[in-house]
């Protein structure tokens, strides 16, 4: 099974490194000129739980795929793929496959195990929906420098066929579960994967978002009264969304998984507030946003998601324009 991994940050490398280094026919197709020459160079150093190693994955130069001689870089390659997973940011999901657009074939499944809500929406313009496979995952990951990804804790990828109507999307998931399970991922087919997935965007809209707006971990939101309730009142407006939407959520399971956050990750700096302290754009858009969007489709109010969504916009539009 040919793999190509689209989006090669932080998750991009840890799910392309860990199975490559089991021997699987993966390529990174890598748009960040400075990972790309350090991997080259040096190999994919990774720093795991499991061990630490260095593997050699096949690269694709992003820029030279749709190049008139058919380039794609040191690789070679750019026949469809089998599999390809897609680990950019939701809003960059068009623009990504619309540049791998040679590596999607009559028979490319594609993957998303990205952040937020819509990502099988996204996919869906580039494949039919029963060609789609998507879910989430828990895997923590951090791009330390260029050609290094670091990934400590336990962690948990879920992921579903998109329809029951297609056996081959069906016995790939299975089989790309078995693949990532051998190569120290853990990952499970699981039907049920929205409840899942709301489930981690209420966590998000809740923890990341708050802590973008006061540049701070989620141990401040535990230790301050009402940033807790705050956290609290917009994680359970996701909840009333996700069950207006037909995903009935488990708001006890939501909340401590917010406690925990404040308990045992104080200090973390969640990719929204990275994201905004590089000023770069958050991924704002496919959570808080998307809740509120989902919530005045079905006539439920998000007051307090739509403020953090305001205040993250503003921060965003402030980039470049410094201090006073």
């Amino acid at each position: 099974m040919r793999i190509v991994v689209v989006g090669v940050g932080a998750l991009g490398s840890l799910f392309g490194g860990a199975l490559s280094a089991k021997g699987h026919d993966v390529s990174l197709l890598i748009r960040n000129n400075a990972h790309r020459a350090a991997i080259r160079a040096n190999g994919l150093q990774m720093y795991l739980d499991s061990g630490d190693l260095v593997v050699h994955p096949k690269i694709i130069d992003a820029e030279s795929l749709n190049s008139e001689s058919g380039d794609s870089g040191s690789s070679g390659e750019s026949e469809p793929a089998d599999l390809i997973i897609v680990f950019t940011k939701t809003g960059a999901t068009h623009a990504a496959l619309t540049g791998a657009m040679p590596l999607i074939g009559p028979e490319t499944r594609l993957v998303s195990l990205q952040n937020g809500l819509g990502n099988k929406q996204r996919l869906a313009e580039f494949v039919p929906e029963s060609r789609i496979i998507y879910g989430t995952t828990m895997a923590p990951a951090d791009v330390s420098e260029a050609g290094v990804v670091e990934s400590h804790g336990p962690h948990l990828s879920q992921f579903r066929a998109a329809t029951d109507d297609d056996p081959v999307t069906s016995a790939m998931a299975a089989r790309f579960a078995e693949i990532l399970d051998a190569a120290a991922i853990p990952a499970v087919v699981n039907d049920t994967v929205d409840q899942v997935i709301w489930g981690k965007v209420a966590f998000n809209c809740a923890l990341s978002s708050i802590c973008t707006v006061i540049d701070n971990g989620p141990g401040l939101i535990a230790d301050h009264p009402d940033l807790a309730a705050l956290a609290d009142a917009v994680a359970m407006e996701v909840c009333d969304v996700a069950d207006a939407d037909g995903v009935p959520m488990d708001r006890q399971a939501v909340r401590d998984g917010i406690d925990m956050a404040g308990r045992k990750h104080r200090g973390h700096t969640p990719s929204m507030l990275r994201d905004a302290r590089a000023e770069r754009l958050t991924e704002i858009d496919s959570l808080n946003g998307a809740v509120v969007e989902i919530g005045a489709a079905h006539g439920v109010p998000t007051p307090r998601n739509a403020t953090l969504l305001a205040l993250v916009r503003a921060r965003e539009a402030s980039y470049g324009q410094g201090k006073n």
